[in-house]
């Protein structure tokens, strides 16, 4: 009798706890979408609420007019120069001659890594400022935004590599940037926010549109002119369309 007991327990306990368990295995898999609903409800939200957080930063961060510059300091002033190809590195370089050497210093200036020119005109300036090549000024490399002629199906490539690079401007941490056209101003630009919305530093921008553009801004011009601190412009016509711009004449 005993025996028949024991074996009538396994029995038992497959009619009473079986169907539970494969009860409680069919709820699990009922919930599960609910469960994973509410999940990707969940990260949808999240990141609604970080794009709203950080666009509303982005507008507090923008400048609403084009800002006056500011009182004039006696502490030198860490400056990027953005050299471009050709005719952009002619005019930047008319720019920027007669800045002062101990109030605008050190100064960086930004080159493609495939142009070999704008790197000797610039060691040329500085070597015609005192007769003498100063060596408060350093040359720093960043990928070219697009080459000429490249193909559409690698910009997208080229353009992730030169945002990278551009993050080498961070290294000295610039207090002024001055570019005046090439597409590497744009990711420069890009990098330079970032302190800014990290409230780290605010990284004075100041663009100066080529000395072409008479009625209408290049597609760089156009791009940053809702976001630099500075826009200036060298003929008055733009200022009709472009009322944040500032004209203080020819500057070239």
């Amino acid at each position: 009798m005993q025996n028949q007991t024991k074996s009538m327990l396994p029995n038992f306990f497959l009619c009473k706890f079986v169907p539970a368990r494969l009860l409680c295995i069919e709820q699990t898999f009922y919930l599960a979408p609910h469960r994973l609903f509410f999940k990707m409800w969940f990260s949808m939200l999240a990141c609604v609420c970080l794009l709203f957080a950080f666009m509303w930063r982005l507008w507090a961060v923008l400048p609403k007019s084009s800002s006056k510059p500011r009182r004039h300091s006696t502490s030198p002033c860490k400056t990027c120069i953005v050299l471009g190809s050709g005719g952009h590195t002619t005019e930047m370089i008319a720019l920027i001659r007669n800045l002062d050497d101990h109030q605008y210093a050190p100064r960086t200036y930004v080159i493609a890594d495939t142009d070999s020119l704008s790197e000797v005109k610039a060691r040329q300036l500085e070597q015609e400022r005192s007769g003498v090549e100063h060596k408060d000024y350093f040359i720093l490399r960043i990928p070219r935004l697009r080459e000429v002629g490249q193909s559409l199906s690698s910009v997208p490539f080229s353009v992730v590599k030169a945002l990278l690079g551009s993050f080498k401007i961070l290294s000295n941490m610039p207090d002024l940037i001055i570019c005046n056209g090439p597409g590497s101003c744009i990711s420069i630009c890009m990098v330079a926010y970032l302190p800014r919305l990290l409230g780290i530093k605010h990284i004075r921008i100041v663009y100066v549109e080529s000395f072409a553009r008479v009625k209408s801004l290049s597609v760089t011009g156009r791009l940053l002119y809702p976001v630099v601190d500075n826009f200036l412009v060298q003929w008055p016509e733009l200022l009709e369309t472009y009322p944040r711009a500032i004209y203080n004449g020819t500057l070239v």
